[in-house]
């Protein structure tokens, strides 16, 4: 079973840490964060920046990093930390 089949998005100019959780099956299909149309992230985000909502998935990579924006499924963040024991409880 795959549990997650989209890459994070960063570099070493991300200075903030967007997580979302469970991608949905849209997303999945798509290969990439917040695919369904009617989702309003894209839109959100461009707006914060004062750009265009991006239209493919190249624009969105772009509009993330050029704004210092990283974006990853935290959910799968977590099962990761957990498989490899770095849990924090709190």
């Amino acid at each position: 079973m795959t549990l997650h089949t989209i890459a994070p998005v960063f570099d070493e100019n991300s200075k903030i840490l967007v997580l979302g959780s469970f991608p949905s099956v849209k997303s999945r299909e798509e290969g990439f964060f917040y695919g369904h149309p009617q989702n309003r992230f894209w839109k959100v985000i461009s707006n914060a920046f004062d750009t265009p909502t991006p239209q493919n998935i190249e624009e969105k990579k772009a509009l993330l990093l050029s704004n210092g924006v990283a974006l990853w499924d935290g959910r799968y963040l977590r099962i990761q930390a957990f498989a490899h024991g770095f849990v924090a409880s709190g």
